[in-house]
């Protein structure tokens, strides 16, 4: 599975943060803390609502005014307990910047920033609503929410994340086959060079012949090596423009060189009395320029700065 980029959803939280303010606010004033507090049962049916709406809810617990909790982390139905490492009844949450920031801000609700979670080791934010308990004393009904799910959510990715193992695994077998196919072509390479170096026979062509096996060799290694970055090791942001300009570069690049190596041979070609090819070789480097204008046009009027 492709690792988190917390880089990434911090850049996506800033983005989006008056949004994402606005409908975490919306959910944590819609509930009722009083009848949560005091009826287990109802906080989890709650949290198992609110998952089914929002999959990115993860938790759900009341505390009192000195930042004890006074009821059960209600988890949703994906979190593993065996995996937390907070006790949840009675554990102390005052030195929490959830509750410390309740506590300083005079609206009812408040949304922290994110921060990473004891409870389930991930990128998380908060809502915190006040109340006023049936003794008449301050409470605060919180809920932790997943960042990476959240902004999953806001970008509609939910069916995009759940196919996107399979994806992965299609990527990294052309990856390995690519990465394969420049193998051989540098095997290749390396026995041209040997018949060079050993038989003398047609040494000028053969040399160039080993070029061109080497460098495409190297052309195909660094297109498969990218893919295995970009496409299954890394995170890639599909909704950025920039990761498809990336691919669109090297992809292009690699032909150029590949179009612009062969009409060079073919040039050699004609000047050792193969006149035929030269025509036909000047056609391919017009086509290696046109290729190269045309990616150049493109960077430039997909170039956002």
């Amino acid at each position: 599975m492709t690792p988190r980029n917390y880089l990434y959803l911090l850049r996506k939280y800033e983005d989006y943060q008056p949004q994402i303010e606005r409908l975490l606010d919306s959910i944590i004033t819609a509930l009722m803390p009083r009848k949560l507090e005091s009826d287990e049962e109802q906080l989890h049916k709650t949290v198992e609502r609110l998952h089914k709406s929002y999959p990115f809810v993860e938790l759900l617990y009341c505390l009192d005014e000195h930042g004890m909790q006074t009821t059960v982390s209600a988890a949703a139905p994906d979190i593993d307990d065996s995996k937390r490492s907070e006790p949840g009844m009675r554990s102390d949450r005052s030195n929490r910047a959830y509750y410390t920031k309740a506590v300083k801000n005079e609206k009812i609700s408040t949304v922290t920033s994110p921060y990473l979670s004891n409870a389930t080791h991930q990128l998380a934010i908060s809502a915190v609503q006040r109340y006023t308990t049936a003794e008449n004393k301050i409470g605060f009904l919180v809920i932790n929410f997943n960042l990476e799910k959240l902004i999953t959510f806001l970008n509609g990715d939910e069916l995009r994340r759940k196919v996107h193992p399979v994806f992965q695994l299609v990527y990294a077998i052309i990856g390995l086959m690519l990465v394969a196919v420049s193998g051989l072509l540098l095997y290749y390479g390396g026995k041209e060079m040997y018949y060079v170096v050993h038989d003398h026979i047609n040494a000028p062509i053969q040399i160039f012949g080993t070029v061109i096996l080497v460098t495409l060799g190297l052309a195909i290694f660094d297109l498969g090596k990218t893919i295995l970055e970009e496409e299954v090791l890394l995170h890639k942001d599909i909704h950025h423009e920039g990761s498809i300009r990336r691919t669109i570069s090297r992809f292009m690049a690699a032909i150029v060189i590949a179009v612009s190596i062969e009409s060079l041979l073919l040039m050699f070609k004609s000047l050792l009395g193969g006149t035929d090819h030269l025509f036909d070789a000047v056609l391919m480097l017009f086509a290696a320029v046109a290729m190269l204008v045309g990616l150049g046009v493109y960077l430039k009027l997909t170039d956002k700065k």
